[in-house]
């Protein structure tokens, strides 16, 4: 059991990492085909499909190019492509945080997986992209991705890093076309919509000394609208969420992440 403490809540969670390596491997990755959803692993073995909507709020992550099975990225032998990284455990891990400090139900078994131009998603308020240097959408998965974000959605990029920066502002512009991203600091709403985050200079990447810059773009480049897409550019979160619970990383740091995450979800759902 290990014990993580966000503001004045601790939070116990149980053994979720299995096995000597991290993230899912084995037999379990090995249900999916090339581009198979079917079969969604979690904490009790495969899920069949995606859950549907009941009202809960349903973590959802974003596919794109190939499936759970297609293999390991930038030699890191976890057997994930890029979409997957971290993979089911921090989605979660991140549900038991949500559902101990707040007033949400989240669905508890890790999440769903779509598309962006999956007619389904629409349904969820908030999607999740991983490594999305890796990134590249077809024409329908951009309509896709517009359509979401101009009827309300809203979307984290995560996991990114140097250059991969070009390709994401690249495919988001074409998503949005004439898409700014702006440097965001800790006076926006987003960071004051349930935890107040006094600094973003506390959490760094825990696995490259790059120094973290949180980007947004807001409703028709207005600061002054509805943000619909934060980026964490040299960082990953994902990553704190998804180690939180093995004593690998610092708990102060998964903390910070997990404030972080929170944050997003609220003022997803309150804008």
């Amino acid at each position: 059991m290990a014990s993580v403490l966000v503001g004045s809540v601790a939070v116990v969670h149980s053994g979720l990492h299995s096995g000597n390596s991290p993230g899912t491997t084995g037999a379990a990755a090995e249900r999916f085909a090339p581009d198979d959803t079917r079969f969604l692993v979690h904490s009790g073995g495969p899920q069949e499909g995606n859950v549907p909507y009941d009202g809960r709020f349903t973590f959802a992550r974003i596919r794109f190019g190939v499936g759970l099975s297609a293999g390991s990225f930038r030699g890191g032998g976890r057997g994930l492509p890029p979409w997957a990284h971290d993979y089911p455990r921090a989605e979660r891990n991140f549900m038991n945080i949500l559902r101990e400090i707040t007033l949400l139900q989240p669905y508890m078994d890790g999440g769903n997986i779509f598309t962006t131009d999956d007619p389904e998603l629409t349904r969820f308020p908030l999607a999740y992209i991983s490594e999305p240097g890796y990134w590249h959408p077809t024409e329908s998965e951009v309509e896709g991705l517009r359509n979401y974000l101009l009827k309300g959605g809203f979307l984290i990029a995560d996991d990114f890093r140097d250059a991969d920066w070009f390709n994401f502002d690249a495919q988001m512009k074409r998503v949005i076309p004439g898409a700014e991203f702006v440097e965001l600091d800790e006076t926006h709403a987003i960071f004051d919509s349930f935890f107040r985050i006094k600094s973003l200079k506390t959490l760094a990447s825990p696995t490259y000394r790059v120094v973290p810059v949180y980007l947004g773009l807001h409703e028709e480049n207005d600061p002054e609208r509805r943000l619909m897409a934060i980026a964490n550019y040299n960082n990953d979160i994902g990553e704190y969420w998804e180690f939180s619970d093995t004593g690998w990383l610092p708990i102060d740091l998964s903390n910070e992440a997990y404030k972080l995450g929170v944050n997003y979800v609220i003022y997803a759902m309150t804008h």
